[in-house]
């Protein structure tokens, strides 16, 4: 107790506290990123042939669905070329009826169009997963194309998939911060300055492996990933010797 009477927190719980905090923001991020990247690893699985194709960046899905939500899929055709072209394209669902479909339009030189189509529970194999294959067939300006995407389905009533996913990243992304500014606000040594380092580039890696995991970037994503969890051991090593 100081001399206003004020409880001062011994610095070793202070420490614990701290730690705790930034730990669970930490293995909550790494738990976003490793289930988008399972989804994704999971849909080249389920859909290899061992063909390889040029990659179309136009698809989007949704990172995580519920089992009562429906989730609508997004593929966005550019034409940067000066002719018109018509996009011949085909979908390839998962599940125990698999859907497939295709399609064709018409794209006016410099113009863009998107298509859309949705996905729900029906669509579930693998226990928790829905894949979705587009493939585009050659016009003037490339060659055949796909896109693939896997999306990680969770059995939570009353919320939706992307409710949840920001919940969950802005809790992690608060609870890094918070963790690592308490830790940053106690007593200096040269073990807690050595310790500091090595927790914002833990900070660093699993952000990084969030931010990548969700734009689509998988192999970046999963890299970094690595890199968090190796440093998760140093410092659990570091902090028991």
């Amino acid at each position: 107790m100081n001399k206003t009477g004020q409880i001062i927190m011994p610095t070793k719980s202070a420490r614990t506290v701290s730690n705790v905090i930034f730990f669970f923001g930490i293995f909550l991020g790494l738990t976003l990123a490793i289930t988008v990247i399972w989804a994704a690893l999971e849909a080249q699985t389920y859909f290899y042939t061992g063909a390889t194709y040029e990659a179309f960046n136009g698809l989007r899905c949704p990172l995580f669905l519920t089992r009562s939500e429906t989730g609508t899929i997004t593929a966005t055709f550019d034409n940067p070329g000066g002719q018109e072209i018509q996009p011949y394209y085909k979908v390839e669902t998962s599940g125990l009826l698999a859907r497939r479909f295709e399609n064709q339009f018409t794209l006016a030189a410099r113009e863009s169009k998107s298509v859309q189509w949705t996905v729900d529970a029906n669509d579930i194999d693998l226990g928790s997963f829905i894949f979705v294959k587009l493939n585009i067939l050659p016009d003037a300006n490339h060659w055949t194309r796909q896109a693939l995407c896997g999306i990680f389905v969770l059995n939570v009533p009353g919320l939706t998939g992307e409710q949840i996913l920001i919940s969950a990243l802005l809790v992690s992304l608060l609870a890094i911060v918070i963790g690592f500014t308490l830790l940053n606000s106690l007593p200096d040594t040269n073990a807690s300055r050595n310790l500091g380092r090595a927790m914002q580039a833990l900070g660093v890696s699993t952000l990084a492996a969030m931010l990548f995991a969700f734009i689509g970037s998988t192999l970046a994503a999963l890299i970094f990933s690595v890199a968090a969890i190796l440093l998760v051991f140093i410092i659990l090593r570091f902090a028991v010797a």
